[in-house]
């Protein structure tokens, strides 16, 4: 893709590639073997000094590219959740979203109960509506009848739920009704969300 864009550039601004690559410190060969994808040796910076030098900035997008790194802190909020389900109730941590290429995960799923219910944890709380929107797809995505966010209980988690009504709108159970149904085995009837 950054080989296309140099190449488009650089036709557009009427420069050869033995010009171009003057102007960027590379031969004319290096600078064709950036435009047809073939060159290992291209970093960030090159790339962008290249695009630059035909009037393009470089932007750069992150992707999922698989499963997040987790922290100490993630895991124990998982294990605290867990030892707090009534004993008849499975748990598969990591269960994998069905679909051909979804690299995308649930992080507790709970089963032996009438309903699959689906768990999501966050230790910090950021940008709700994207989150918001992630906890959305998910519970379509898996067809999970009931979904739950589990955050830890932090000051600041707390304070950024209590202004989060569209949030408590998608998950209205509280943490007790949740708990308490969990706790006997029994499906809580709802989304919400659990503070832990």
């Amino acid at each position: 893709m950054i080989g296309h864009e140099v190449r488009r550039g650089r036709r557009m601004a009427g420069v050869s590639q033995d010009h171009l690559g003057l102007a960027v410190d590379l031969s004319g060969s290096e600078v064709g073997r950036v435009e047809h994808g073939t060159a290992p040796w291209l970093t960030v910076i090159h790339a962008s000094e290249l695009l630059r030098a035909v009037g393009l900035d470089l932007w750069a997008r992150a992707y999922l590219a698989g499963p997040p790194l987790r922290d100490v802190a993630h895991l124990r909020l998982l294990a605290d959740f867990e030892g707090r389900l009534h004993p008849s109730v499975k748990c598969q941590r990591e269960w994998p979203i069905p679909g051909e290429g979804d690299s995308r995960a649930i992080d507790l799923l709970l089963t032996n109960l009438p309903k699959r219910i689906g768990v999501e944890a966050e230790t910090v709380l950021d940008d709700l509506q994207a989150m918001q929107r992630e906890l959305n797809l998910k519970q379509r995505d898996a067809g999970l009848e009931r979904l739950i966010l589990l955050v830890r209980g932090s000051r600041r988690n707390r304070e950024i739920l209590r202004a989060a009504d569209a949030l408590q709108r998608d998950l209205p159970l509280s943490s007790r009704a949740v708990m308490a149904a969990l706790a006997r085995g029994r499906d809580p009837g709802a989304n919400g969300i659990v503070i832990l």
